[in-house]
């Protein structure tokens, strides 16, 4: 297959995606998706778009669909992504460090849309830098999360090239990454074992999982119309214990949505406290 999907074409996938992921693929990406739809029937020998469509909506090959899946998904990360995030989360977790009561509780985070890993390895840096060596006996948890299997598995081996760690301070990457081979730089080993990595997908519930004290969800719902967006918001809110963060990419925009955290400041919401807060699961 050398040409375009044509629109009936297009539409069709379209669906498929959305209610696979709730992703929305806008007209004007037409041509990536065809370019990544293309690699599949490559892979599949698969001869026409119509031909793989019906291989991936009847579920016959659950590892085809999850490899479709992986192709349609964007994963570009970086280590200290949007600094100004990054300075609320020290402040936050240099408060919860400070206070007797929450520091022996511990730090519970979610990293939703993880991709590569950088934004929960990230976090490990930081709650190192507060806490110091073996996070001082304070309890840390850190799950990362995607809906791509084979990125998650990148994630795992913690390898990077040079451009995710561009935006690190140079002390920082001496510090967190051992330099393997002439580029590769590999994360801390031993802050690493406190990140696990799972796929989920956003628009189902986060099955299991205990509250969290801080939600990162950054850079994802660009991806989703309004339904998919307020039923995303519905499930972090969820696993947010009251009076927990949740935080949201500085493009992403939750005006006129029906969802149930309270602003807080750009790109920062809150659970609110309630008036008797359940135990901490």
């Amino acid at each position: 297959m050398d040409r375009d999907l044509i629109p009936a074409e297009f539409q069709r996938f379209h669906d498929l995606i959305y209610k696979l992921a709730g992703i929305h693929y806008p007209a004007e990406k037409m041509a990536l998706l065809s370019n990544r739809i293309r690699r599949r029937l490559r892979a599949t020998k698969v001869a026409t778009y119509d031909a793989y469509l019906q291989l991936v909506q009847t579920n016959s090959q659950p590892a085809e669909v999850q490899a479709f899946l992986d192709s349609i998904t964007t994963n570009e990360t970086y280590f200290f992504r949007c600094q100004r995030h990054w300075d609320f989360f020290r402040e936050w977790a240099t408060a919860r460090a400070a206070d007797p009561a929450t520091r022996r509780e511990g730090f519970r985070i979610w990293s939703a849309a993880a991709s590569t890993g950088a934004e929960a390895f990230t976090i490990c840096i930081v709650l190192h830098q507060i806490l110091g060596n073996n996070f001082g006996g304070v309890p840390v948890e850190i799950l990362g999360t995607d809906l791509s299997a084979s990125i998650l598995e990148e994630a795992r081996a913690g390898v990077y090239r040079p451009y995710a760690v561009a935006q690190t301070p140079p002390d920082v990457v001496k510090k967190y990454f051992t330099k393997q081979g002439t580029e590769e730089l590999l994360f801390d080993r031993q802050l690493a074992r406190h990140v696990t990595f799972q796929r989920h997908n956003l628009m189902e519930p986060l099955m299991g999982a205990r509250n969290f004290d801080f939600v990162f969800l950054r850079n994802v719902m660009i991806y989703f119309d309004v339904p998919s967006k307020e039923k995303v918001m519905r499930n972090a809110h969820a696993v947010t214990r009251p009076g927990g963060y949740l935080m949201v990419g500085e493009s992403e925009s939750l005006m006129n949505l029906d969802q149930p955290f309270t602003y807080v400041k750009p790109s920062i919401f809150q659970r609110k406290s309630e008036t008797t807060a359940p135990a901490r699961t």
